[in-house]
């Protein structure tokens, strides 16, 4: 007995699903391209607040660290998930509307198209967002050697042994006069920030992690960009929910008039009865 109840609270606690035919849009099309520059301007976001949070989540062990870290990067999946749920939502409705429309015999032209759901268009969003992160970490990744420190400029008062070769010739190796940025730096110093968070993990201290981030970091760049992708795709599920729940409400209300109806007949029955027995 108690195991048929909980069978029938599961069941009832699932939520019916009915998917509706829609109208598919194309892969790619204009509004993607405007589309990805909207969620490279949300990526732009989220480096910046790395930049600013990320000192502060340097600190503690490795697995505090870790958790931190990935939190970060785990939110701005998160938020790039839900924006394109929000969009995945939208297009199958209007792909639902303009399949109706088309049914009943009207002509659906190329931008109302363009409003409708495809499969792969989250995709292709995401994949033209990651072009200029691509560009610049990709040499990054190429040109990455494992980092060392130098001592570059002696201090000061080492100034006062200058005229004693004993002291300053060993000394001469490490000391660099000038100090050059140049493309390729400044290309480091970005695809380093890209994956920041990382880097973070990983510590300065761990030299050989940094290069393995170094050589990963077009992808670890790229993998908030993956929650655009996943929320897309949950366009039609959400569409289904919503018409389940609509049906499962008109369910609802269809058995609440037929046993209102019953009850009423119900009524009638035995008032025609007592009126017969008077």
């Amino acid at each position: 007995m108690q195991d048929k109840r909980e069978n029938s609270k599961k069941n009832k606690s699932k939520r019916a699903l009915v998917y509706k035919p829609y109208l598919k849009g194309h892969a790619f099309d204009g509004p993607v391209i405007r589309r990805a520059l909207k969620v490279l301007l949300y990526y732009l976001v989220f480096v910046f607040l790395y930049l600013i949070v990320g000192g502060t989540l340097q600190i503690g062990g490795i697995v505090v660290r870790t958790a931190l870290n990935l939190a970060l990067v785990t939110v701005a999946g998160a938020l790039l998930y839900m924006d394109a749920a929000k969009l995945g939502d939208a297009e199958v409705a209007f792909g639902e509307i303009a399949y109706a429309r088309k049914e009943a015999g009207a002509a659906v032209d190329e931008k109302e198209r363009e409003r409708c759901y495809h499969p792969l268009k989250g995709l292709m969003i995401a994949l033209a967002a990651a072009v200029p992160i691509l560009v610049l970490t990709l040499p990054h990744a190429v040109t990455a050697t494992r980092q060392y420190y130098s001592l570059q400029v002696l201090p000061s008062w080492m100034t006062s042994y200058s005229n004693q070769q004993e002291i300053m010739a060993p000394l001469q190796y490490y000391e660099q006069h000038k100090v050059t940025l140049g493309g390729v730096d400044i290309l480091h110093m970005i695809g380093r920030i890209l994956t920041f968070p990382f880097a973070n993990i990983v510590s300065s201290d761990n030299a050989d992690g940094l290069l393995i981030v170094d050589r990963l970091s077009p992808l670890l760049a790229c993998l908030p960009l993956a929650g655009y992708i996943l929320g897309y795709l949950t366009g039609p599920h959400s569409r289904a929910i919503v018409h389940g729940d609509i049906s499962s409400s008109n369910k609802r209300q269809q058995r609440r008039k037929n046993k209102a109806l019953k009850a009423r007949q119900a009524r009638q029955a035995k008032a025609e009865k007592k009126n017969e027995l008077i």
